[in-house]
This record gives C-alpha cells, sequence and structure tokens, in this order.
C-alpha cells in the first residue's frame, strides 16, 4: 500500500501504513515508525479518528488524522480549523441539482446548480463566520471540475 502522506510543521513526512479490518465495518489503521517497529495504531468510532495505540505528539497525531481522513473518508471535502478546532466539510450530493454542505456534520449551506442559465447559485444560512464565500466558491469549483460528483443522471 502506498505510504500514508503526513504535513506537519512546514514538512511532509511518509509512514507505512497497513488497514486491519475488524469486521462490522470496524477498521485500524496501522503505522509504523520509521524505526520498523514502532507502531500507532489509529481507529474511526462513531465519526471520530483517535489514536488507540501508540504516544504521538498533539501536533504530529492531529496531522495524522487529518491525512487519515484525507486518504480513507471519502464523504469528506475540506479540512481546516477555526479557532484552533479541526472542521471536517461534507458536500452531499442531493436530487435536482443541489448539494448541502455540512461541517462536523451540522447544515451550514445549500448550492444549487441551474440548468439553463448554467451558473451555480448559493445560500449560506451559517452565521457563524466558520464557512466564508470563498470556500462556497471552492467547493463550486470541486462541483464544476468533478471533484465532488454530480446526482447521477441530473448533469
Amino acid at each position: 500500500m502506498k505510504p500514508l502522506e503526513i504535513h506537519c510543521r512546514n514538512r511532509v513526512m511518509y509512514a507505512k501504513i497497513s488497514v486491519r479490518d475488524r469486521g462490522s465495518g470496524r477498521r485500524d489503521y496501522v503505522l509504523t515508525g520509521k524505526d520498523g517497529v514502532s507502531l500507532y495504531v489509529f481507529t474511526k468510532e462513531k465519526g471520530h479518528w483517535k489514536c488507540t495505540l501508540g504516544y504521538l505528539d498533539e501536533g504530529i497525531k492531529e496531522a495524522v488524522i487529518n491525512a487519515l481522513v484525507i486518504r480513507f473518508d471519502k464523504t469528506i471535502c475540506d479540512i481546516f480549523y477555526y479557532k484552533g478546532e479541526r472542521k471536517l466539510v461534507e458536500v452531499r450530493e442531493k436530487q435536482g441539482n443541489l448539494w448541502h454542505i455540512y461541517v462536523n456534520l451540522s447544515y451550514v449551506a445549500t448550492i444549487s446548480y441551474d440548468k439553463f442559465t448554467k451558473r451555480f447559485e448559493y445560500n449560506l444560512e451559517d452565521e457563524s463566520g466558520i464557512v466564508t464565500d470563498d470556500h462556497i466558491r471552492k467547493y463550486i469549483g470541486k462541483i464544476g471540475t468533478g471533484e465532488i460528483s454530480w446526482y447521477k443522471g441530473e448533469r
């Protein structure tokens, strides 16, 4: 399996990774240290990632979790930090050329596509300032390039 690419402290690290299937949709993601001996096990339980075996500095642990989310959590299209807290963005496609945007599983906005004008429009309902117009434009760009899927048969 291709090594896991981890971005931390303006550096890029690579870790050997293997995935162990534990049944019932549960998986362990096992990282092997540079020394080839140390093991770090990460698990996703109830939508949250955590380190279940091994000790890592908090910053490195967060960077590893970000890398695991990017690589293995296919529903997440963006990760960013707001006031020191990780925000996971999910854009879910709906029927009728609609997409709903969720941040940490909370609804924040809708994107729609008008087939006649061939333009995207959006309605940002979150007033907390976590998601900005620039974020929405970025997700619209990903929809336009196919990085975020369109509802089958609607395009």
